[in-house]
């Protein structure tokens, strides 16, 4: 029985340190969505959103767009005004309000807002349209692999093809099934679902630009 214990001891240890001398490599191997774009085109970290003449002027604003992964189409939405003419912030009471939206340029998304400038919040609906799924080949012709693996979610049956991206720092979040709230730099987005779990056409959003009050003690 002694014998038995013994052997039985030195097989278990010879495992436990077979098992720590190989350690599991987190490199290639976790990648799971594969572009051909490159780094320099990738429409996040490199250069190919300056292509977009359209949308060049929202780029670097302090401000939150709506963007869909399936044609990279972008909806701004200016809770902080910009002058045109020079792209400065405007820092003064507007004293009015703006309501608008449509449809995105491919038949993606539409949305229909209302901004209320003065109290730095918008408010609305999105219909998803032809943004309701995702679809990560269409996505890969505008990103990069790492910026492809970094935004999608292993399992993308629970996200849409449409999300929000902050414009200054190019963070982006995708709307999700189970996501009812996410913060994008000085922004809060709320959203609900308009729908059941298997036929959700509209999403209600609410969006707060809400920065930090007061400086951190050193």
């Amino acid at each position: 029985m002694k014998k038995f214990l013994f052997i039985f001891l030195t097989v278990l240890i010879l495992i436990l340190v077979g098992c720590g001398v190989e350690p599991h490599d987190h490199t290639a191997d976790d990648s799971i969505y594969h572009s051909d774009t490159a780094t320099e085109d990738c429409y996040l970290c490199g250069n190919g959103a300056a292509k977009d003449g359209e949308n060049l002027l929202y780029w670097g604003q302090d401000n939150i767009a709506l963007l869909s992964l399936n044609t990279f189409d972008l909806k701004p939405i200016e809770i902080n005004r910009y002058n045109r003419q020079d792209g400065q912030l405007i820092e003064e009471y507007a004293g009015f309000v703006r309501f608008g939206g449509g449809g995105s340029k491919d038949g993606g998304f539409s949305a229909t807002l209302l901004i209320e400038f003065d109290r730095g919040y918008a408010s609305g609906i999105l219909d998803l349209l032809d943004d309701e799924m995702l679809d990560p080949k269409k996505a890969a012709s505008f990103l990069c692999s790492d910026c492809l693996n970094d935004i999608l979610p292993q399992d993308i049956s629970q996200c849409f093809g449409v999300g929000a991206i902050n414009l200054e720092t190019k963070e982006l979040r995708l709307f999700e099934k189970k996501i009812s709230g996410f913060g994008l730099g000085d922004f809060h987005i709320d959203c609900h679902l308009l729908g059941q779990d298997d036929d959700i056409k509209q999403i209600d959003i609410l969006i707060f630009y809400c920065p930090i009050r007061y400086e951190e003690k050193s």
